[in-house]
C-alpha cells in the first residue's frame, strides 16, 4: 500500500481528496494537513511515499525538513495553476491540475506513475 499525505490549504479540497481516496485500493491517505509548516513535520515524522503538495499556499516554507530523509517522498503538487514554483529547493515528480483531480482513477494512475508500478 502506498502511503500518502496531503497538504493543501483548503479544506474542502483535502475532504475531495479523502473522499477520493476511498475508492483507490493501491494507496492510502494517511493524513491532511492545511498548515504547511505541521504538514511537514508529520511528512517527517510518518515518511509517506507520496507527498501530495498545493504550492500556492501562503508562507511554504520547511521543505529542507524533506532533506533529513533517508529516502524523502515522490512529490505530486495538485495545483490550481500548473506555472513552475520559485522553490526550486523541492524535488517535484508530477504536476497535476486540480481540475483533473476529480476522479480517483485519474489520482491513483498519478501516485502509481510517480513511484514506478
Amino acid at each position: 500500500m502506498i502511503k500518502c499525505l496531503a497538504i493543501d490549504d483548503d479544506p474542502l479540497f483535502l475532504k475531495m481528496l479523502m473522499v477520493l481516496f476511498n475508492d483507490i485500493k493501491s494507496a492510502e491517505l494517511i493524513a491532511t494537513h492545511n498548515n504547511p509548516v505541521e504538514g511537514m513535520m508529520a511528512t517527517v515524522k510518518s515518511k509517506p511515499d507520496v507527498l501530495l503538495l498545493d504550492l500556492e499556499m501562503p508562507y511554504l516554507d520547511g521543505f529542507e525538513a524533506l532533506e533529513t530523509l533517508d529516502v524523502p517522498p515522490k512529490v505530486i503538487v495538485i495545483s490550481g495553476h500548473l506555472n513552475e514554483p520559485r522553490n526550486t529547493a523541492i524535488p517535484i515528480s508530477r504536476y497535476i491540475s486540480k481540475s483533473e483531480v476529480q476522479s480517483a482513477v485519474m489520482l491513483e494512475a498519478a501516485i502509481k506513475e510517480v513511484m514506478g508500478h
